[in-house]
């Protein structure tokens, strides 16, 4: 076999070979496709959260820790309450909460007694709950300060009052919900009391022993220090008796 006849078989093997490397199964070449390199070397390029999520890997990253992130859960108190055991009747309080913290108001209508009605300010942490209640009873500030603890949906625990300074009673308590609508509570309707005027002194009866008292001094003291010359008219003269009129009148 002569060379020539060596060479060209090798030929068509390298070319062959050639083909093969730079093209696929279906003959599309892999160095022409530039989207599907790009596509591959794009950082950005990934897959989407759903549908509408962007495409851009940072808002993808920000999704992805706002769907991980656990959504805050606790106790939801934001009911009217009825509490017992603080008066003689209930107490119905109304709850408003923000995250943690709770505030509201409360009031007492009791039969043939004084209505009151207070301002609440409380927290709650897990099952424990606090609350300060501060009412106005016969123009008396009462604070009320609530300690309990949160099972199956009712409140119990301790309360101490103080007023002016002093602690006037404490004792245990116990609350339950009675309405979800906070809407629908209205305060209790106080009497305001009436403002007494008291009536101005009698100047009059006051004054007159002491106006008296004045002139009776006055009258004594003219006497005193004037005389009625018309009582000594018949000692007065040439030849009348002198004695007993006053010095000076001789």
């Amino acid at each position: 076999m002569s060379l020539r006849y060596m060479i060209i078989p090798l030929l068509l093997a390298l070319l062959t070979a050639g083909l093969s490397l730079g093209q696929t199964a279906d003959n599309t070449s892999i160095v022409d496709d530039n989207s599907s390199i790009e596509a591959a070397l794009d950082l950005n390029a990934t897959l989407p959260l759903n549908e509408s999520a962007p495409v851009n890997g940072t808002e993808n990253a920000t999704a992805v820790a706002v769907n991980l992130t656990p959504a805050i859960s606790g106790p939801n108190l934001n009911y009217i309450w009825q509490f017992s055991g603080i008066e003689a009747g209930p107490i119905t309080m109304v709850l408003e909460q923000n995250g943690s913290d709770l505030f509201g108001r409360a009031k007492y209508e009791p039969e043939g007694g004084k209505a009151w009605n207070a301002d609440v300010i409380g927290s709650v942490a897990g099952e424990k709950v606090d609350l300060t209640m501060s009412a106005l009873k016969d123009n008396v500030p009462i604070i009320t300060r609530l300690s309990g603890i949160l099972a199956n949906e009712d409140i119990s625990g301790n309360f101490t009052q103080a007023s002016e300074g002093k602690i006037i009673n404490n004792g245990t308590f116990n609350a339950m919900w009675i309405n979800p609508d906070t809407s629908s509570y209205t305060p209790a309707t106080v009497e305001v009391p009436a403002v007494v005027t008291p009536a101005p002194a009698e100047v009059t009866s006051a004054a007159q022993p002491a106006a008296a008292a004045v002139n009776n001094t006055s009258k004594e003291n003219k006497d005193n220090y004037f005389t009625d010359v018309h009582e000594f008219k018949d000692k007065i003269g040439p030849g009348g008796d002198l004695s007993g009129i006053p010095p000076g009148m001789g």
